[in-house]
């Protein structure tokens, strides 16, 4: 019988092939639960996805300054972010061509404009040009050219920084991002200021993290606390090229799986949790003067910003009040308001079984409805690493504590594959497209 070698490459697109998005037919989008928790897979990842696609690398604000660096990794790679001192961004992957020490950790900045590698000595310009190399001469004859640092493709958009480390991206990053920037144009969010800054050791892959925050469906379950104002029934959906997705949650509307809530009702609930977009709830009974709890919403959120200095004439209704809730594919969800944002970003642990979960919340009014918060915003130095199962704000403990129990759930030999609704067409998207990168 003649023996058929398979050449690794052949091998590997076997191995993704068994994980793939399976749709079609009357039934469920289905997913095998093994992407998210085989090794194999995370391989294919780390192989094929992290290297060629955009990424969110870390705030804009963090190196404005010339001279200032952060590091940003993702998985086993690292990279270094900066600005070098004629104000121009660039990355390189954190290593220093000698030996191999990583050059940068955490952030910081160079007073001297060079990286030095703390192991020889080794200098770097911000350009990633060797400067010095100590005893050079003990290297015999050499190209300086040959130990520059390798570069990474680097731009910025909505006050973040993405790097792509693909030799040749096959996309900018204007084209990556495809209708993303038109979209939240008008929220100004290179506008606002990083007011909370935090990383969560997640027991988790990190797309069930993602995949957490892009439905609505598990209200009901999760956040119960929410559905009297938040209609997770009528939530639309909008799905784009390149894995990027959208949904708009209606506020100011109970749930209807909840039966009838009066307008006071509504409202009184809505203030209770939204504190900071609405503003203290008034003593006594709320007074809506005939209005329905949507319309006394966007009132309050329009009178609590004009007092702050911060007119919302340029938005609709809907876009004052309602949750706009995007995934910039693969990992960076934005949930955006009208004078408030926050940012998610899910980010591979060691193995499938682990991640990191980076929180970033951004205001352009203080929390407490005073007047514009440039000049306080969080740095690298503000950032808060907490442990897995540590405890940050109500609604987010619930989600964290989701994605454990559901990455939990899918080790159990009691199934084999997740299926996707066609109100979860958002996870359907990411999903199909990782399988573009993987498969």
């Amino acid at each position: 019988m003649a023996t058929i070698e398979l050449h690794p490459e052949q091998l590997a697109s076997e191995s993704a092939g068994a994980y793939a998005v399976r749709s079609g037919g009357p039934g469920p989008v289905v997913v095998p639960k093994g992407r998210y928790i085989d090794t194999a897979y995370a391989q294919l990842e780390q192989e094929r996805l992290w290297p060629r696609v955009w990424q969110m690398a870390g705030l804009a604000a963090d190196v404005e300054t010339p001279g200032h660096w952060i590091e940003y990794r993702v998985g086993d790679q690292s990279f270094v972010v900066l600005r070098d001192l004629d104000g121009v961004l660039r990355a390189f992957h954190n290593v220093c061509s000698h030996r191999g020490f990583q050059l940068c950790s955490g952030s910081g900045s160079c007073d001297d404009g060079t990286l030095q590698c703390g192991y020889h000595g080794w200098r770097y310009d911000l350009d990633g040009a060797v400067r010095e190399i100590t005893s050079q001469r003990g290297f015999g004859t050499i190209d300086r050219a040959d130990f520059s640092l390798r570069r990474v493709h680097v731009d910025s958009w909505a006050g973040l920084v993405f790097v792509n480390p693909a030799l040749e991206p096959s996309e900018t990053l204007a084209e990556f991002l495809g209708v993303l920037p038109d979209d939240l144009e008008i929220f100004a969010l290179d506008q606002r200021t990083c007011a909370f800054r935090c990383t969560v050791t997640m027991a988790g892959n990190w797309k069930v993290t993602v995949d957490a925050f892009n439905e609505v469906y598990h209200l009901q379950g999760l956040h119960p606390q929410l559905m009297p104002f938040m209609d997770d029934v009528h939530t639309t959906y909008r799905v784009f090229d390149h894995g990027h997705s959208m949904m708009q949650i209606p506020l100011g509307v109970a749930s209807p799986r909840l039966g009838g809530r009066t307008e006071e009702q509504i409202a009184a609930a809505f203030h209770e949790c939204y504190t900071s977009m609405l503003g203290p709830k008034p003593g006594g009974e709320l007074d809506l003067a005939a209005r329905t709890a949507r319309d006394y919403a966007v009132s309050a959120i329009r009178d609590r910003c004009a007092q702050g200095g911060l007119d919302l004439a340029s938005l609709r209704d809907d876009q004052v009040l309602d949750d706009f809730h995007y995934l910039a594919f693969p990992n960076v969800v934005f949930n955006v308001h009208s004078e408030m944002h926050t940012v998610f970003r899910a980010r591979p642990g060691a193995t499938p079984h682990t991640s990191f979960f980076d929180f970033y919340v951004f205001h352009r009014l203080t929390p407490a409805g005073g007047g514009l918060i440039d000049g306080h915003r969080k740095g690298p130095q503000d950032h808060v690493e907490f442990p897995e199962g540590a405890r940050v704000s109500e609604v987010l403990d619930q989600d964290l504590d989701g994605v454990a129990r559901v990455h939990a759930g899918l080790r159990s030999a009691g199934i084999d594959h997740v299926v996707f609704a066609d109100f979860e067409c958002r996870l359907a998207a990411m999903h199909s497209e990782l399988d573009r990168y993987v498969g």
